[in-house]
């Protein structure tokens, strides 16, 4: 599916005035659920006779929960090829939006020394990441570690978890060392911090998109929440919570 990318200005995004108790759902990547908040929060604000639902988790497992039936309205992935996957199954109405990129960071407590080179990751007994046998952060994770030549050597201590929130909870709460996660994640809790930064030449294309499902009830209000994420008037957001354009 041709991914869309966007840069609208809008003075329309408004639900009709007239409009009264709507609402719809939005299901959405785990990564995105402090950015996707604050989203609500503002359209919420806009338009006061609406309320947004919104239903977090990893993106592989929302497809399949929106595969068997799941009812929602809106789609917002780690991954475009999830919505890929519901698209050969006649779920997505319309087109396919790019919302925003991220990038790759190793982190740790905050009192470990940062790694002065990337091979001493395989030093960790316990690495977490989401895991990257289907959950985007974990693919792209194990991705990055490919092309840097360590995902032989570190496959053995790595702790899969649900999702990326999942994985960075390991290494709060101790169960893991280090983890393998989105640079959106690192301002995320003072108890540990960026090691290392994955360089760009071995870090996968990351898009974050968005779709309306073809089962959406409120084709208009899900088309009005779509494209106020993607309003270009809302760029300065995306960077606010660390991703990148």
């Amino acid at each position: 599916m041709r991914l869309i990318l966007v840069a609208i200005f809008l003075t329309g995004c408004s639900v009709e005035s007239h409009s009264s108790n709507q609402s719809i759902t939005v299901f959405a990547a785990a990564s995105l659920t402090d950015i996707l908040n604050e989203f609500v929060k503002r359209f919420e604000l806009e338009n006061p006779n609406v309320k947004v639902h919104t239903h977090i988790g990893p993106t592989s497992l929302l497809a399949r929960q929106i595969e068997q039936g799941a009812p929602a309205d809106i789609f917002m992935v780690a991954s475009p090829e999830w919505i890929d996957f519901l698209h050969q199954r006649d779920f997505i109405r319309g087109s396919t939006f790019r919302l925003a990129g991220n990038s790759l960071v190793v982190m740790g407590s905050s009192t470990m020394d940062v790694l002065t080179d990337i091979s001493e990751l395989a030093n960790a007994d316990r690495i977490s990441m989401a895991d990257p046998s289907h959950v985007p952060s974990g693919v792209y994770s194990k991705q990055a570690l490919q092309c840097l030549e360590l995902w032989e050597t570190i496959q053995p201590n790595v702790i899969p978890t649900l999702d990326s929130r999942a994985a960075l909870t390991a290494v709060i709460s101790g169960a893991a060392d280090l983890v393998v996660v989105y640079g959106s994640d690192s301002a995320l809790s003072t108890e540990i911090k960026v090691v290392f930064e994955i360089p760009e030449s071995c870090t996968p294309d990351i898009n974050y998109a968005i779709s309306i499902l073809s089962q959406t009830s409120n084709p208009q209000l899900a088309e009005a929440f779509l494209f106020f994420t993607t309003d270009s008037l809302n760029h300065a957001l995306w960077e606010q919570f660390g991703f990148s354009l």
